[in-house]
């Protein structure tokens, strides 16, 4: 059978499958290959286009403290060598677990809404690769919105952050070790799965995404399900607008 990108749909008749898809950075440790995605989509979240920072590159500096603060505090392989990055955005300061925007770019609005938006296409390129990976669902044609979205730059969906009330409890080194999503939570009963909405926990942080393009038909409800829901467990729920909105350093943690 012929491989066919979830992306671009076309087949290896025409384009290339040679290289490994991650379908989250390496860089954070993601091991999960998505055989389903061609060279030229692969390549696409790691290019920069029109100037725009790499889709990659924002999820790396994103998610990076907090995979630090998750090994340094569940005290995971404290003699692990971690990679550090150089970061072209933001000010990074592993000793003192803090991280900010460079001066430079904080100033700027637009800015900030720019590397929010391309945070928000890499969640949902996560999403669709993970689906594909371990519920080989990619390809239907219900998540074409998400598509256009994530890869080719048109439209705008949302992206749901939860702040947390209670501790982080990390209950498998491998979630660090090789974060990625995990669908159909049994445990975790605070986290909405549905038809309409999709929530997880990656790194240490958690999110809401969007998963059929009616969403905001029932978006009142979901804002109404989740206050009765998570209220043990997380003080708010808001649309993310700019990269800090998320809390980095998992400054609510306590260990």
């Amino acid at each position: 059978m012929l491989k066919k990108c979830i992306w671009c749909n076309e087949t290896e008749e025409v384009v290339f499958f040679k290289d490994e898809a991650h379908t989250i950075p390496k860089s954070l440790g993601g091991k999960n290959i998505c055989v389903n995605v061609c060279d030229d989509c692969n390549h696409y979240y790691g290019e920069i286009h029109n100037q725009l920072p790499s889709i990659e590159e924002t999820l790396k500096e994103v998610f990076y403290l907090s995979r630090i603060t998750l090994i340094d505090r569940n005290k995971i392989g404290k003699n692990r060598l971690i990679p550090r990055i150089k970061s072209t955005y933001f000010n990074i300061d592993i000793e003192k677990g803090k991280f900010s925007l460079k001066t430079k770019f904080s100033l700027k609005r637009e800015f900030q809404e720019v590397l929010c938006r391309q945070f928000k296409r890499g969640i949902y390129k996560i999403f669709i690769e993970e689906l594909e990976l371990k519920k080989m669902d990619g390809l239907n044609p219900k998540y074409n919105f998400i598509k256009k979205f994530s890869r080719y730059n048109e439209g705008d969906l949302p992206v749901f952050y939860f702040k947390r009330r209670i501790p982080i409890i990390v209950s498998k080194v491998d979630w660090i070790d090789n974060p990625s999503i995990i669908f159909d939570f049994k445990t975790m009963n605070y986290l909405i799965q549905n038809e309409v909405f999709f929530e997880f926990e990656l790194l240490g942080q958690v999110f809401g995404i969007v998963v059929r393009d009616d969403w905001n038909d029932n978006y009142l409800s979901y804002l109404e399900n989740n206050k009765v829901i998570k209220k043990d467990f997380f003080t708010s729920i808001n649309p993310i607008t700019k990269v800090t909105d998320i809390d980095y350093e998992l400054s609510d943690y306590v260990n």
